[in-house]
C-alpha cells in the first residue's frame, strides 16, 4: 500500500504549493526547465564526479534505496555517493529523479538511519518539491547572476520560496519518520547535526534542546528579530525545530494511521 503526498505533507507546505500552482503553466514551465536544464546538467555531473550505487558497486546503498522506494510506492531513483566529510544528501529531477548522498552519511549511519535519510529524500520526490524548487534555481542562475532580474525584483520572491522550502523539509521529515519510525528519525537527526557516528546521547536530546532554543529566542524581542532575520535566507529549518516537529507529529492520528495502515510497524 503506497504512501501519498497528502499523507505526509505539512499544512504550510500544502498552502505554499497551492499558491505556486495558481501561477499559469507553472508545472509545465518547471518541468521544461528541469528536463532541458538542471536535471541534465546535474545528471552528467553526477556520472562524471560521483559513484553510482548499483548491485555491483555500493550494494548496501543500492539495496536500501530499493527497499525504501518500495515502501513509499515510488519508482526507485538513482543513488550517487559523493566524497564529503559533511553529512548531507539532496535530491533532484522530475523525469528521472536521483538522490545524492555524502560518503560520511554512508559511513556513519546504520542501515535504519540511512533508510530514514533516503526516505526523507524520497519524500521530496513524492511531494514534487524538486519541481517547484527549480523556480529558486531559475531566479538565482538566470536572474541575479546573469543580470536578467535585478536583486530588488528577485529578493522578495526568493525569500518567499525559501520560506516554502523550509516548510517542505517538514513534509520530507514526516516521510522519513513514517518509513523508519520517529525514534530512528531522531537518532539520524542527532547524527546529522553533530557529524558523529556515535553521539552517546538519548535520541530525543535535540527535542529537549529545542525547548532551550525556544526559551532563548523568546527571551527578548531582539533575540527573536535576530533569529528570524538570520533564518529568512535559509532553505532548511533549524535541526532542533525539525526534531521538535516530528516529536509533535508522532502523537498525531496521521502518524499512527500511516504506520499501521501501511503495515510498517510502530
Amino acid at each position: 500500500c503506497m504512501i501519498t503526498a497528502k499523507d505526509i505533507m505539512h499544512p504550510e507546505d500544502q498552502k505554499a504549493i497551492r499558491v505556486l500552482q495558481t501561477i499559469p503553466f507553472i508545472d509545465s514551465i518547471c518541468r521544461r526547465i528541469m528536463e532541458f536544464g538542471y536535471e541534465r546538467i546535474l545528471r552528467g555531473e553526477n556520472l562524471a564526479t560521483m559513484v553510482k550505487a548499483t548491485e555491483r558497486c555500493l550494494p548496501r546503498a543500492y539495496s536500501l534505496m530499493k527497499k525504501t522506494a518500495k515502501r513509499i510506492g515510488i519508482a526507485v531513483p538513482d543513488v550517487y555517493v559523493y566524497n564529503d566529510p559533511v553529512m548531507n544528501a539532496f535530491t533532484y529531477g522530475e523525469t528521472n529523479p536521483f538522490v545524492c548522498i555524502s560518503s560520511s552519511c554512508v559511513e556513519k549511519l546504520n542501515d535504519d538511519e540511512l533508510m530514514c535519510l533516503m526516505a526523507h529524500e524520497c519524500g521530496h520526490i513524492l511531494c514534487k518539491h524538486t519541481l517547484y524548487n527549480s523556480v529558486v534555481n531559475l531566479i538565482q542562475e538566470f536572474g541575479e547572476r546573469m543580470g536578467i532580474i535585478t536583486r530588488g525584483m528577485s529578493q522578495p520572491i526568493y525569500l518567499v520560496l525559501q520560506y516554502w522550502s523550509r516548510r517542505s523539509e517538514y513534509s520530507a521529515d514526516r516521510c522519513a519518520a513514517a518509513i523508519a519510525g520517529e525514534k530512528i528519525f531522531q537518532q539520524m537527526t542527532l547524527k546529522m547535526a553533530s557529524g558523529l557516528a556515535d553521539v552517546d546521547a538519548d535520541p530525543y536530546e535535540l527535542v529537549r534542546q529545542a525547548k532551550e532554543y525556544d526559551n532563548y529566542e523568546n527571551d527578548s524581542l531582539w533575540n527573536k528579530i535576530q533569529q528570524n532575520c538570520r533564518m529568512a535566507f535559509y532553505s532548511h529549518p533549524q535541526m532542533v525545530h525539525r526534531a521538535k516537529e516530528i516529536d509533535r507529529w508522532k502523537v498525531s492520528y496521521a502518524y499512527s494511521r500511516i504506520r499501521s495502515t501501511h503495515n510498517i510497524g510502530i
